[in-house]
């Protein structure tokens, strides 16, 4: 083999060897090409307001730097079977308004990194279910908004609205126009309801909701032993002349704006219902205490109801709604939708007799308690007395001295979604809920609440929390303090701290004006009497 030759085939060889490099690389870059793109990374983020949902999600891999797009579909299915939106951003988010949403309707939205580059696109990140509470111009409904058979609407003035549609749980919408004064205007009285009965009401400009609310209706009046005062007026006297010769289970009604009298004291012996008429007149019923009420000895009562009437003291000496120092039983003592205010204590037990005062429940639900002295709203003043189960509920206590007070052990007791303000006294002995030594078997709870400062005792605000025998459980939830509470003694556990003052959580607590005004607080939708929350 000659010179030449020997150099021309190695050369032939790199030649060739190069040559397969070069196409092993082709290949290699055929092999990495993508199939598809890659589709949005993570779960999709979901924010809501009333009129508009936020949407955002993580972009796909290996876009960073690419002009890329996604494809988002929205639908009320989990499959998208169901006839829905399409739209299509360049951004890893999208907002969807009240326009393609309907309030209070459960939506899905899907979304797909669209193909680039002769990539095709990708496959589907779906979302999890959300919804929009929709605008609300209805303002929230009173009490004296609603009777048995009719409501006041009430919503801001606003030009354009076109209809209300009313709803009963399981029934059929009836849909009643709004003229240009009435939208305007901004109430609509809706009679010809029925008693008893769950509605729902919907406020439209034309076909878009503006507002959405939930009411009942109250229960109309009926039974064998009805005794109606509403229409004697002038006569304060009537309902202490009345109530003594009453059948057990009578109801009493007592017209709106009235002022009735206890001037000395009022002794019943069977199960009585007081209660307000049905009417739109706001101003409740006045019960004027110059002296208490009783029950007579050896009674067996079943219940005892004050239902939306204001019941005032006309001093602190001595003054009390229910002053009980006679043996006797009673199932129930139940305040609802009051007005208490000015006595020494609300209800209490006080007799030594063999037996004492037995009391199954005392409930009080939807009322406003203030200025009350040294006896408290509840007090078992006597270990022959008890009070089994103890529930206030949706209430304000406020101006103090003392709340619960029991020399007997009882079953539970529950403080349920309060505003409790200037409560217990500041400085001295006196406790939010006091049992000593006695227990509560199945415990104290205090749910939902918001605690403020103590009641000023000469420049004293510090309180004591709740005292109780060894075994029983105190616990409290989603309830908080603000940050010029404090308790010397006998914390509640698990209360949540507020960073500001009572003033700087309320409109005017001094007033007695408990609406929330930090929009920032935690517990603003959910804790303390629903009446003051935005």
């Amino acid at each position: 083999m000659n010179l030449l030759s020997r150099n021309i085939f190695p050369a032939l060889s790199l030649a060739c060897l190069i040559l397969a490099g070069m196409a092993g690389c082709k290949k290699q870059e055929e092999e990495l090409a993508l199939e598809r793109m890659f589709m949005p990374t993570g779960d999709i983020a979901i924010t809501t307001d009333d009129t508009s949902a936020m949407l955002t999600w993580d972009a796909a891999l290996f876009t960073r730097g690419q002009v890329i797009s996604y494809t988002v579909e929205l639908s009320q299915d989990t499959l998208f079977q169901s006839a829905g939106q399409t739209f299509t951003t360049d951004t890893s988010g999208i907002t969807i308004t009240q326009e393609h949403l309907a309030p209070r309707e459960k939506y899905f939205i899907r979304v797909k990194t669209n193909g680039a580059n002769g990539t095709p696109e990708s496959k589907w990140l779906t979302s999890n279910g959300f919804s929009i509470t929709g605008e609300q111009l209805f303002l929230p409904l009173e009490s004296t908004d609603i009777i048995d058979k009719a409501v006041i609407l009430k919503w801001e003035a606003t030009p354009g609205l076109t209809k209300i549609v009313i709803t009963p749980a399981g029934g059929t919408s009836l849909t009643i126009p709004l003229t240009a004064a009435e939208s305007t205007g901004g109430q609509k009285m809706i009679s010809a309801l029925t008693p008893s009965t769950q509605y729902t009401a919907e406020l439209f400009k034309e076909e878009q909701s503006k507002g959405y609310l939930e009411f009942s209706t109250k229960a109309s009046l009926s039974g064998d032993h009805i005794v109606d005062l509403s229409g004697i007026t002038g006569r304060p006297s009537v309902l202490a002349d009345t109530l003594p010769a009453l059948a057990a289970g009578s109801i009493v009604v007592l017209k709106r704006g009235e002022t009735y009298e206890v001037s000395s004291e009022l002794v019943v012996s069977n199960g009585v219902s007081i209660i307000s008429e049905n009417s739109f007149d706001p101003a409740l019923p006045v019960i004027y205490f110059s002296s208490n009420m009783n029950i007579a000895t050896g009674s067996n009562i079943d219940s005892l109801v004050f239902r939306e009437l204001t019941l005032r003291g006309s001093s602190f000496s001595s003054k009390y709604v229910m002053n009980i120092n006679k043996a006797g039983a009673i199932g129930n003592i139940s305040f609802e939708s009051c007005h208490i205010e000015i006595f020494r204590g609300v209800v209490r037990l006080q007799t030594s007799a063999v037996g004492g005062t037995q009391v199954n429940s005392v409930n009080i639900n939807n009322c406003v308690i203030d200025s009350i002295s040294n006896y408290g709203v509840i007090n078992v003043d006597n270990a022959a007395c008890a009070v089994q189960h103890i529930a206030v509920q949706n209430s304000t206590i406020y101006k103090a001295e003392k709340v619960l007070v029991s020399k007997q052990q009882s079953t539970s007791v529950v403080l349920d979604a309060c505003t409790i303000h200037e409560a217990p006294q500041g400085g001295g002995s006196n406790y939010l809920v006091d049992y000593n030594a006695n227990q509560v078997v199945n415990g104290i709870s205090v749910i939902n609440c918001i605690l403020g400062t103590g009641r000023n005792n000469n420049g004293n605000l510090t309180v004591r929390g709740i005292r109780a025998g060894a075994s029983t459980q105190v616990s409290s939830g989603n309830s908080y303090h603000t940050a010029d509470y404090e308790a010397v003694s006998h914390a509640i556990p698990g209360l949540i701290p507020y960073d500001g003052t009572a003033a700087g959580l309320f409109l005017a607590p001094a007033q007695g004006d408990f609406t929330i005004t930090d929009n920032s607080f935690a517990g603003r939708s959910t804790a303390g009497d629903p009446r003051w929350r935005p």
